[in-house]
């Protein structure tokens, strides 16, 4: 915190408090030193941790010598650190650029190919989304100061669709991989499992059906969510949840949500 501190502090003295200043006082080394740090105090605690939201290669490589140490530390990463990169920053559009203002922020393309990786071999445990689904107006509050932006991305309704669309369909992941990070891996991680996070007699029976034939653009217009706005508008996916089954009823067919389901 001290390091962000100082360069918050810097860019402000040189007046550059648009939302490009945000990545720009959490750079990668940022993330790794935190990271390593909370890896050596559990280390002496001899706990295991879930590191959340990672996003860069930086720390992901403390994860790795951790587990090369003999500690047991599991691994979550978001939709934006796999699909998008630090260039929404610098939008001359601020309503464009504040929106994406989240911690850790947006990063250099270049670590997304790392964490695709990361998934495919396991080294990363779930992908996973906060949904802080502040709306454009309440981003509008940093116009002056960056470090006014309320942090977060609203994403929980696009990101099954965003990993089969860029992980399955793109052969970055296997469709068992993605399986594994959405489902059955956090159901294990936080005591849910097999209750959750498998189809077999006795689970829970939650399910999502997916045309994996179905093609076409994202628009936002099309959300839940009160934001009414989303990163990920105008990208092209592939394959479309259907229909969603909560513990054996039907909640959402055609993307409509049913009345009187919960």
């Amino acid at each position: 915190a001290g390091v962000i501190d100082a360069l918050i502090e810097q860019h402000k003295a040189e007046g550059k408090l648009a939302p490009g200043s945000h990545p720009e006082c959490r750079p990668n080394a940022t993330e790794a030193e935190a990271v390593a740090h909370l890896l050596r105090i559990c280390e002496v605690a001899d706990t295991p941790v879930v590191i959340v939201h990672l996003s860069t290669k930086e720390a992901l490589a403390e994860v790795m010598a951790a587990r090369a140490r003999g500690q047991k530390v599991y691994v979550e990463t978001c939709p934006q650190y796999l699909l998008l990169d630090e260039s929404v920053y610098y939008n001359p559009d601020y309503s464009q650029a504040a929106r994406y203002v989240c911690a850790p922020p947006i990063r250099e393309k270049a670590n997304q190919e790392v964490l695709w990786r990361g998934l495919r071999r396991g080294e990363i445990q779930t992908i996973s989304t906060d949904h802080c689904s502040f709306t454009l107006a309440q981003k509008d509050a940093g116009r002056d100061d960056f470090t006014k932006i309320p942090g977060g991305l609203p994403g929980v309704e696009t990101r099954g669709e965003l990993v089969y669309s860029y992980g399955v369909a793109a052969k970055k992941i296997s469709l068992a991989q993605m399986c594994r990070v959405l489902s059955e891996n956090p159901a294990r991680l936080y005591g849910l499992y097999p209750r959750k996070g498998v189809i077999r007699p006795g689970a829970d029976a939650d399910l999502a059906i997916v045309d994996m034939s179905a093609a076409y653009t994202f628009r936002q217009e099309k959300m839940y969510s009160k934001a009414k706005w989303s990163p990920y508008d105008g990208m092209s996916f592939q394959g479309r949840v259907v229909e969603t089954i909560l513990r054996g009823r039907t909640t959402m067919r055609d993307g409509q949500v049913l009345p009187d389901c919960f």
